[in-house]
């Protein structure tokens, strides 16, 4: 049965019983880059920051590959936002460009960014509401090292692909970064699963993660931001899709899919699973996060969390990353 719910009842739900989360890159909304800002944050930077480029095409790496694909509809304005761009204007060879990036400076711009909110010890909303919930076991998909930084001491995290060392958001890496950006280093063995599909013969470390999850007894289910790495052709998740699916075929519980849009995972797991009961929450995480501590702190019974959630949403926008230090009254 497919259903929707209030946001009262869920946070009731969260605080009562012991859940699992399956935690994905929306749930750092806000606080970490993700979606195309990330996946062309090392591609921009190569281009804007270029002198010049080895005529050497580098044989690149699954993420690298990954990287330049989701760069391949930039525009000259994205790349050079400050320029005039006349017409008549020479085209930017930036596709012939991009061929050339390397593997290891790539990767390490992507591991500094994600890890600059760690490093700067971030307490964020997203993950602070944690504490109010029921310890619980979190199967975390994303690489920011703020589930088991801020939740650790409460619940069980089990960072899935992996996390990225905090001083890695150092900004001394920045220097680092300049200078192997023109240089074809190796790219690092870091045991880190980012932008590359799972595999069965390969990631030992996820299948151990993936056992100790489908053991655990969820009294619920929770998934926020996640899709299992979705994309045109399947998941990029596969192997955690595979897992999820054989422990928890005609699951009992509840299951809440907490996205922006949670109608394709309602859809998709409602008939894989054969669950008795799906709630599709359609909500912004960092938004609904703070929505439930600011509830909390009120104990405002005068104004229901959907009345909180708007109001946070209609002054601050979907991309704000609570606390903010000098908060607008939403009242």
């Amino acid at each position: 049965m497919r259903s929707v719910l209030s946001y009262e009842r869920l946070l009731w739900r969260l605080r009562s019983d012991a859940g699992l989360y399956l935690v994905g890159a929306g749930a750092s909304a806000g606080v970490a880059p993700f979606a195309r800002s990330f996946w062309t944050a090392s591609t921009l930077d190569f281009l804007r920051n270029l002198s010049s480029f080895s005529a050497e095409i580098p044989t690149h790496s699954e993420l690298t590959n990954q990287i330049i694909k989701n760069s391949n509809d930039i525009t000259i304005s994205e790349i050079f936002p400050d320029r005039e761009i006349r017409p008549g204007t020479e085209s930017f060879p930036y596709h012939e460009i991009l061929l050339r990036i390397p593997n290891y400076y790539a990767r390490l711009l992507l591991k500094h960014l994600l890890a600059k909110a760690n490093f700067a010890a971030i307490q964020s909303d997203n993950y602070r509401v944690f504490h109010l919930f029921h310890p619980s076991l979190i199967a975390n998909y994303n690489h920011d090292g703020l589930a088991s930084r801020i939740c650790g001491h409460w619940h069980r995290v089990l960072d899935m692909h992996g996390s990225i060392e905090r001083e890695l958001g150092s900004p001394r890496v920045e220097g680092l970064i300049r200078q192997v950006r023109g240089h074809h280093l190796p790219d690092s063995s870091d045991g880190i699963l980012m932008g590359v599909q799972e595999s069965w013969r390969h990631h030992r470390r996820l299948r151990l993660k993936l056992l100790e999850m489908v053991r655990f007894k969820p009294a619920f289910i929770a998934i926020i931001g996640y899709s299992f790495a979705r994309n045109p052709k399947g998941h990029d998740d596969h192997v955690s899709l595979a897992f999820f699916e054989n422990r928890f075929r005609d699951f009992t519980g509840p299951v809440y899919v907490i996205d922006r849009e949670p109608d394709y995972l309602c859809e998709m797991l409602s008939k894989r699973l054969k669950l008795r009961e799906i709630n599709a929450v359609r909500a912004l995480w960092n938004v609904l996060a703070h929505a439930f501590l600011e509830s909390m702190r009120l104990s405002c019974g005068r104004r229901s969390i959907n009345y909180v959630y708007e109001n946070l949403l209609d002054v601050y926008g979907e991309s704000v990353a609570f606390p903010v230090v000098h908060e607008k009254p939403w009242w």
